[in-house]
C-alpha cells in the first residue's frame, strides 16, 4: 500500500519580509492600475470605490477575532453603443491577516440587441482572475463568465426578464474547480398606488470537477493518509454512500479544534477550525442542484420613504457540500460556501426614507434559516454529533448615504447573530463600514 504524502502548505511570515511583501502588494496594483489607463480614457463612465471596513469577527467563528479591510474597486463600461467594453480591478487588503488579501480583475464585452420597442436581448462574455498571497494562493483563480438575458415590458406597468448565467473556475488547489449554471425568471409589475410587486423563481446546478483529486508527491515526509479499499465510509464521516469513491482519513492540525487565528496559518487546504477541507477522496465528479423561489413588497409612504418586506425559499433538490467543512469569512470569498452550499428560508424588511433631496437613511433587518447538506455538526473537539448543521441568522443594519453631483459617500453598521447546533459557529459580531463612490467620468451620450 503506497502511501500519500502531502506537502505541507505552512508558510509563516515575520518582521521585514512581510512588511516587504505589503509593498508589492500595493506595488502590484498602481501597476494594474497604470496599464489600465488607455482603456480608461476611451470608457464611456469609469467609477471608483474605497471602503475601509473594521469587523469584531473577521472569521465568523465562536471565537471572535477583529481585524480592518480596505477594498477598493475601478471599474469601466461603454457608452450607449450595442457592442462595448468593460472591466474592472478589484482589491481587499487585511491588515492583521493579510494572507487573505487578494487583487483580482474583470474583462468583458457586452451587446445589446433590441427586439421592438419594448424587448432587448443582452449577451456578455467576461473573463476573470483574483490572486490571493502566498498563504491563501490556493484560493488563486481564473475563470469565465457568460450571461443571456431577455428583458420585455409586457405592459408599461409589467416587466418580465429571464437570465441564463454559466461560470466555469479554475483553482490553484484543484478540489475547487467548478462550472455552475443559474436560471432566473422574475416577474415585476408597478402599480398606481406606489405598490411594487416582484416574484422570482431560480434553478441552479454546480458541478466539480474533481473534488477528490490528490497530488502524489514523492518527497520523504511524514504520511498523513493512506489509501485502503477496506475503509469504512461511515467509521470516518457520515456521508451518503455512491459508487465511485473512496476515502481517506487524514489528521490535520488542531484535530477539529483550536483557535480560528492559529488554524489560519495552516493556509487554503484546511478549514478555520483546523480540519482538511478533502477528507473524503471521490473517484468521480460531484454536482449540486438547487431551486429558488422568492417574493418582494415595496410599498411608496408618501414622498419620501418606502417599505420593504421580502421572503424567499431554497431546496436542494440533488447533491450536497463535497468538502469536510464550510468557513465564511467577512468580505473574502471561500470557494467552500456560497448559494449553493445551503437550503433554508428567509425574510426581509427594509425601511428607507431621503432625508433631503441628497441625504439617504435606511434600516434593515435579514433573517436566515440554513440547513448545510454534506456538513455534520461537530463539538469543539472535532467530535460528531450526530446531525445535519443547521444555523439561524439575525442581522440589523443601518445605512447613511450623501450623494453628490458625482460622489456618494456613506457610512454602514450591522450587527449578525449566527446560532447554530455546531458549537464553532455559534457566533455573533459586529461590522462598520465607510467609504466613497465615485463617477471619474461619464460620456456624453451618459449624461
Amino acid at each position: 500500500m503506497k502511501p500519500i504524502r502531502i506537502k505541507s502548505r505552512i508558510k509563516l511570515k515575520t518582521g521585514p519580509k512581510r512588511q516587504l511583501s505589503k509593498y508589492i502588494f500595493f506595488s502590484v496594483i498602481w501597476l494594474a492600475l497604470i496599464s489600465l489607463r488607455p482603456v480608461l480614457i476611451q470608457a464611456g463612465t469609469v467609477q471608483f470605490s474605497l471602503v475601509q471596513h473594521s469587523t469584531t469577527n473577521i472569521f465568523q467563528t465562536y471565537q471572535p477575532v477583529s481585524d480592518w479591510l480596505t477594498a477598493g474597486n475601478l471599474s469601466f463600461g461603454g457608452d450607449s453603443s450595442s457592442l462595448s467594453l468593460y472591466g474592472g480591478l478589484d482589491f481587499i487588503y487585511l491588515y492583521k491577516y493579510s494572507g487573505l488579501s487578494s487583487i483580482g480583475g474583470q474583462l468583458g464585452v457586452d451587446y445589446l440587441i433590441p427586439a421592438g420597442s419594448k424587448s432587448a436581448f443582452y449577451l456578455a462574455a467576461e473573463g476573470q482572475g483574483v490572486l490571493f498571497r502566498d498563504l491563501y494562493n490556493n484560493f488563486n483563480h481564473a475563470g469565465l463568465k457568460l450571461v443571456a438575458s431577455f428583458k420585455s415590458y409586457l405592459t408599461p406597468a409589467t416587466v418580465l426578464r429571464l437570465e441564463s448565467q454559466s461560470t466555469y473556475r479554475h483553482y490553484q488547489l484543484g478540489i475547487f474547480d467548478y462550472f455552475s449554471e443559474m436560471v432566473n425568471l422574475s416577474l415585476d409589475h408597478y402599480f398606481k398606488t406606489r405598490t411594487t410587486v416582484k416574484v422570482e423563481a431560480s434553478y441552479g446546478y454546480k458541478y466539480f470537477y474533481h473534488p477528490g483529486e490528490i497530488a502524489i508527491i514523492e518527497e520523504e515526509t511524514a504520511p498523513v493518509a493512506t489509501i485502503s479499499s477496506s475503509t469504512s465510509v461511515h467509521s470516518l464521516f457520515s456521508i451518503n454512500q455512491a459508487s465511485g469513491f473512496f476515502v481517506a482519513q487524514q489528521g490535520g492540525p488542531g484535530g477539529g479544534h483550536g483557535h480560528p487565528a492559529d488554524n489560519y496559518k495552516q493556509g487554503g487546504s484546511y478549514s478555520l477550525r483546523g480540519i482538511p477541507y478533502q477528507t473524503v477522496y471521490y473517484t468521480d465528479p460531484r454536482s449540486i442542484q438547487i431551486v429558488t423561489v422568492s417574493g418582494l413588497l415595496a410599498q411608496g409612504l408618501g414622498d419620501r420613504v418606502g417599505l420593504s418586506l421580502g421572503g424567499m425559499k431554497q431546496w436542494n433538490l440533488k447533491g450536497e457540500n463535497p468538502f469536510s467543512s464550510s468557513d465564511e469569512y467577512y468580505s473574502v470569498e471561500n470557494p467552500t460556501s456560497d448559494l449553493f452550499s445551503w437550503q433554508g428560508t428567509g425574510l426581509n424588511a427594509k425601511l428607507t426614507a431621503n432625508l433631503t433631496d441628497r441625504l439617504q437613511a435606511e434600516i434593515q433587518y435579514n433573517y436566515l434559516n440554513r440547513e448545510f447538506p454534506g456538513l455534520e455538526s461537530l463539538d469543539l473537539e472535532g467530535v460528531s454529533l450526530g446531525v445535519r448543521r443547521e444555523d439561524k441568522r439575525h442581522q440589523l443594519s443601518t445605512l447613511v448615504q450623501l450623494d453628490l453631483a458625482r460622489v456618494s459617500f456613506f457610512i454602514t453598521y450591522a450587527y449578525i447573530s449566527n446560532a447554530s447546533n455546531d458549537p464553532w459557529f455559534d457566533w455573533s459580531g459586529n461590522f462598520i463600514s465607510g467609504g466613497l463612490k465615485w463617477n471619474l467620468s461619464v460620456s456624453k451620450s451618459k449624461q
